[in-house]
């Protein structure tokens, strides 16, 4: 019983800061690169210079965020080129939380469809939780065979409006194709994510 009020009081002396904090309503947009190599590909040990420094390795775009109190809608949109070499466009929108810690900081995490269509020789192709690519009849049939992504975000406040935000996105093996298989929310490989970068601008 003692652990578990703990718990709740280590909850409110986040929350209650946060909140009273917190913008009642933000809006920023800005540019978004993300790096492609995952986690796992980074710390395994090979030439992480090489990585870094090879430019077909990052996709950019942009990153648009709103929040209300604690609650926070973002959508990033990225182009650049496949592992088939195919042009591959990506489109991820989450719904989460935000918390504005000390007036500089912000951590957020939200979960939502992650869409990532090529555009090759043939008909377009949305990628699965697999990272295959999967044919698709309209906007419906990608929705459901696009994987569910979780995204956290901590962000930096460096000008009077300017922030700059690192990322983590991971794609869990959920999709709404097979809603009703629940587990795989759970059982990502937390080693595949990839990293982003934003330069946002806030407009209030």
């Amino acid at each position: 019983m003692k652990k578990k009020l703990f718990i709740v009081f280590l909850i409110l002396c986040v929350l209650v800061p946060a909140t009273l904090s917190a913008k009642i309503f933000d809006l920023s947009l800005g540019a978004n690169a993300q790096f492609k190599p995952d986690f796992a590909e980074i710390s395994g040990g090979g030439d992480v210079g090489e990585l870094f420094s090879d430019f077909s390795n990052y996709s950019f775009g942009a990153d648009l965020r709103m929040k209300i109190l604690l609650a926070e809608v973002d959508v990033v949109t990225t182009f650049g080129k496949a592992a088939n070499d195919d042009f591959q466009i990506s489109a991820l929108a989450t719904a989460g939380v935000s918390f504005d810690l000390f007036g500089f900081t912000r951590l957020g995490v939200g979960l939502g469809p992650n869409f990532s269509v090529l555009f090759g020789d043939g008909d377009p192709q949305v990628l699965d939780y697999n990272d295959t690519p999967v044919d698709f009849d309209n906007f419906g049939d990608a929705f459901i065979k696009s994987p569910l992504a979780l995204r956290a975000t901590a962000d930096f406040k460096i000008g009077k409006k300017i922030w700059l935000g690192a990322s983590y996105t991971l794609n869990t093996n959920y999709t709404f194709e097979k809603y009703d298989e629940l587990d795989k929310l759970f059982n990502a490989n937390w080693d595949s994510g990839s990293f982003g970068v934003s330069f946002l601008f806030s407009f209030f």
